[in-house]
C-alpha cells in the first residue's frame, strides 16, 4: 500500500489498510480499529500550507449530524500530521454510478436529488454552504442511499477567509455564476444541485465547452439545452428543478427544502408548484417542449434521408469505424493558475491546458501544479458525458 507519509500506518487505533482516494488536501485510507471493532475512513493531509483549511473542514463535519451526510468520529494530529477518522461508507462513488449507467431514469434521479437536497436544506439551516456539489463528492450505497463526503471547501458563518481574494474555488462545469465573481451564498450550492440534477437524467452537462473562456461565458449567461429536449422522458418534476435551480439570479432560485419537499410529494402539479416558486416568464416548457419535438423530428428525417443513400460498402466502412472510434480525449486545465503543468506518475510533466488520450472508463492519476499554488492530487476517469475538466487551485497565503 502506497501512504503519503510511509511513517503513518496507525492513526489512533485505526490500522490503515487501503488507499481508497485522494484530492486537493489530502489522501484517504480505509482502515480497522481492533478495539472498536470498527471500520472507518482516515484522510491524512498531505500538504501541510493547508492545515488550517483540513482544520476548518473537521469543524464543520463534526457539528453536523444528517442520515445523508457522513459522520466525523475524531480529528487527531499523527506524527505531525493532521487525520480526519470519519464513517465509512460502503458503496460507489455517484460519479463512477453514473458513468456506468449513462443516465437514470426520473425515479432513481428523484430518489438522489432528494437527498442531496435535505442535507444542502440540513446545512443551510445552520448557515453552512458545502460549494462544491458533485457526484465525485457523494457515494451511492446498493440500496440508493446516498451519502456526502467531503468538506474540503465548506464555509461556515465564521469561517475565516482561507481564499485568498481574487480567486474563486470549486469546480468550474458546477460553479454558480456568482462564485466566479467570488460571492458565495446558499443558492451557489442549489445551482450546482441542478447541475446535477441535468447530469443524472441526460447524462450530459448543460454547460461544456472546449476551453475555460467559453465555458465561464455559457454559466454566466446561463444558457443551456432544455432537458426535454436531448430526453423526452424526462419527467415534470425534475425538469422544474433544473430550471428553477439553473437561475442567475440566486435570490431567483428554488432552495434546497423546496427541492426537498417537492420531491417527496407524492403528486405533481407543475403549476400548483410553480406558484409557490419565484416567477420566471421567460420560461414555458410546454412551448420549448413542442419546439424541441419539432427539432426533433427534423433531425430523425435528415438522418434517415442520409441512411437511404451510399453504397452498402461506405455505410459498412462507417460502422467500422463508429465500432473502433473508442480512443477519447479530455483537456484538463486550471484556468486561474497561469503557467500550470499537469504531473503523471511517471514524472512526465505536460503545460496546461493539456489533452489527456484515453478509452471509455480509463483512469488517470496526475498533480497539477504551479508556482505559487498549493498541487492539488487528481483522479479521473475518461467518459464520452466529459470533454474537458477544469481545476481551480488554492494561491498559497503569504
Amino acid at each position: 500500500m502506497s501512504i503519503a507519509n510511509p511513517h503513518i500506518t496507525d492513526v489512533a487505533g485505526y490500522r490503515l489498510t487501503e488507499r481508497i482516494g485522494s484530492g486537493g488536501m489530502g489522501d484517504v485510507y480505509k482502515a480497522y480499529n481492533p478495539s472498536l471493532n470498527r471500520t472507518a475512513a482516515v484522510k491524512i493531509l498531505h500538504q501541510k500550507d493547508m492545515a488550517e483549511r483540513f482544520r476548518n473542514e473537521a469543524y464543520i463535519q463534526s457539528s453536523v449530524s444528517h442520515p445523508n451526510i457522513a459522520c466525523m468520529y475524531e480529528y487527531v494530529v499523527a506524527s505531525d500530521t493532521p487525520c480526519i477518522i470519519m464513517e465509512y461508507v460502503e458503496g460507489e462513488s455517484l460519479d463512477h454510478y453514473l458513468h456506468r449507467k449513462g443516465k437514470l431514469s426520473n425515479t432513481e434521479a428523484e430518489q438522489v436529488i432528494g437527498q442531496v437536497a435535505s442535507a444542502l436544506s440540513y446545512l443551510h439551516k445552520r448557515d453552512i454552504v458545502h460549494r462544491d456539489i458533485k457526484p465525485q463528492n457523494f457515494k451511492i450505497q446498493a440500496d440508493g442511499k446516498v451519502t456526502m463526503l467531503d468538506f474540503g471547501i465548506a464555509k461556515a458563518k465564521y469561517t475565516p477567509r482561507l481564499t485568498q481574494q481574487g480567486f474563486a474555488v470549486g469546480t468550474t462545469e458546477y460553479m454558480a455564476p456568482e462564485q466566479f465573481q467570488q460571492q458565495v451564498e446558499k443558492g451557489s450550492d442549489i445551482w450546482s444541485l441542478g447541475v446535477l440534477a441535468y447530469e443524472l437524467v441526460t447524462g450530459y452537462l448543460p454547460f461544456e465547452a472546449n476551453n475555460p473562456i467559453t465555458l465561464r461565458a455559457k454559466i454566466e449567461k446561463g444558457a443551456f439545452t432544455n432537458p426535454k429536449i436531448m430526453v423526452p422522458q424526462v419527467s415534470e418534476k425534475m425538469n422544474l428543478i433544473i430550471e428553477r435551480s439553473l437561475r442567475t439570479n440566486p435570490s431567483a432560485r428554488i432552495t434546497a427544502a423546496q427541492i426537498e419537499k417537492l420531491v417527496g410529494s407524492g403528486e405533481f402539479s407543475g403549476a400548483a408548484s410553480a406558484g409557490k416558486l419565484p416567477a420566471r416568464g421567460s420560461f414555458n416548457s410546454k412551448k420549448l417542449l413542442i419546439a424541441g419535438a419539432a427539432l426533433l423530428f427534423i433531425v430523425v428525417l435528415v438522418l434517415l434521408l442520409n441512411s437511404s443513400g451510399g453504397s452498402q460498402k461506405e455505410k459498412e466502412e462507417k460502422a467500422d469505424q463508429s465500432v473502433g472510434a473508442t480512443a477519447q480525449k479530455m483537456t484538463i486545465a486550471a484556468p486561474n493558475a497561469p503557467e500550470a503543468y499537469i504531473v503523471f506518475p511517471d514524472g512526465n510533466r505536460q503545460k496546461l491546458p493539456y489533452a489527456i488520450s484515453g478509452t471509455e472508463g480509463q483512469n488517470f492519476r496526475f498533480t497539477i501544479e504551479a508556482e505559487g499554488y498549493v498541487p492539488m492530487k487528481v483522479e479521473v476517469p475518461i467518459t464520452i458525458r466529459r470533454k474537458s475538466y477544469e481545476y481551480n487551485l488554492e494561491k498559497i497565503e503569504k
